[in-house]
């Protein structure tokens, strides 16, 4: 990787480069680069929250055996396996845990640099993420500029593809990660845009075009409350999303712990206000992280339940008693599972849809049944369904419209 010495600004190094600097884009006057320099610094608390969080989860994975012999739980389900064996060979997931556990204040301040393992893409290299590793990145002080030169050179098409994604969106739909926590892009029309902007961008688009973001919003105005469930929750930002889309929702995040490290960092550091719980515990309004192992204890029912990119990377007994805990606990009566995921059985992992389909009576495809995987799906990551105990009383998307080359 080409690397230029430090001797004057960036502003100056840009313009030596010929890469746009962030305030000067003449060929497109509605974008701005966003670099590492621009994101919002964390303040003291801020950092002494992530480190209080970083010694709480290596505490919890710490004791995960243990719990699990105490209170008898299925070790075959709460054990992480599949693509997040430990036992994987150069497992990069394991080894960011392990980095960011330690809250470094520069890896905190740039934590979005570390969550390639959960939405496949390394935002930094501005690349897919599939034979790069982000748990040996070094941050030199040059390396703004090499950010602004790749973003120059790579990002073109997301920024194409989010103008498509938001076209005709209320305003309140669009997805705005915050520039903190090591997020860059191009600022378009207000948006820092990115791959991931974009992958949550499609999620929030299905499930407003689909109904159930209407479904919530009634239920807000009759009970006063949401419960939502996200099995698996990435990093965080689709809860952050909600969050901020609906105040009233109580919001619980089961996953293994050292995914919690991630999500439960993004969204307290992005939250800083919100009541914030980790185990069984409710927070009413506010967001519980359940580790796993404690999933098959928890004792609660929800509004909708939501699953994207992570079931198909499980074990089979795994999703089945996740769909078990679902449909004897979890879903209301008339509540909804949405799940977005891929067939991912070349690779010697599984196609959720394959083993939900035998579980659920009710299922509402939202993609073109007949829609051909290598000629062009309308989605770019994975198939998008409800399934549901009772019949489904939502807007289909049988004929959605296909995002833009």
């Amino acid at each position: 990787m080409d690397r230029i010495k430090l001797s004057n600004s960036l502003d100056d190094l840009l313009r030596q480069s010929g890469t746009p600097d962030a305030t000067r884009q003449a060929d497109h006057p509605d974008q701005t680069l966003s670099l590492l320099r621009d994101n919002t610094p964390l303040s003291t608390a801020q950092l002494a929250l992530a480190r209080q969080i970083g010694e709480e989860m290596t505490a919890v994975v710490a004791g995960r055996n243990e719990y699990i012999r105490k209170h008898r739980i299925d070790a075959r389900f709460a054990k992480p396996d599949a693509n997040w064996s430990h036992d994987a060979p150069q497992n990069e997931f394991l080894r960011l845990f392990q980095r960011v556990a330690k809250s470094a204040e520069g890896d905190i301040a740039r934590l979005r640099g570390f969550t390639q393992p959960f939405s496949g893409y390394n935002l930094f290299e501005v690349d897919d993420g599939t034979y790069l590793s982000a748990a040996d990145i070094e941050f030199g002080t040059d390396f703004d500029t090499d950010l602004a030169r790749r973003l120059a050179a790579r990002n073109a098409p997301q920024i194409e593809h989010h103008k498509h994604l938001v076209a005709g969106l209320p305003p309140e739909v669009v997805f705005r990660p915050p520039a903190m926590l090591g997020e860059i892009g191009h600022v378009v029309d207000g948006v820092l845009v990115n791959h991931d902007t974009n992958a949550y961008q499609e999620r929030i688009n299905i499930l407003h075009k689909s109904g159930v973001l209407g479904q919530i919003q009634d239920k807000i105005a009759t009970a006063g409350e949401v419960k939502i469930c996200e099995i698996g929750g990435g990093y965080g930002a689709l809860c952050h999303w909600f969050k901020q889309m609906f105040p009233k929702a109580s919001y619980t995040i089961i996953d293994l712990p050292e995914s919690l490290l991630f999500s439960r960092l993004y969204v307290s550091l992005t939250h800083p206000d919100m009541a914030t719980t980790c185990g069984l515990a409710a927070s009413r309004f506010g967001v519980r992280f359940v580790p796993n192992f404690m999933a098959e204890q928890l004792d609660d029912s929800f509004d909708l339940i939501i699953n994207t990119l992570s079931m198909s990377e499980m074990t089979e007994y795994q999703v089945r008693k996740y769909v078990h805990l679902m449909s004897t606990k979890w879903l209301k009566e008339d509540a909804v599972f949405f799940e977005q995921n891929h067939d991912v059985r070349k690779v010697g992992l599984l196609f959720a849809q394959e083993i939900l389909a035998s579980e659920f009576e009710y299922h509402l495809p939202l993609y073109p049944p007949d829609a051909d995987y290598e000629k062009g799906f309308p989605y770019r990551h994975g198939f998008p369904s409800l399934w549901s105990l009772n019949p489904l009383d939502l807007p289909s998307l049988a004929s959605p419209t296909p995002p833009a080359p």
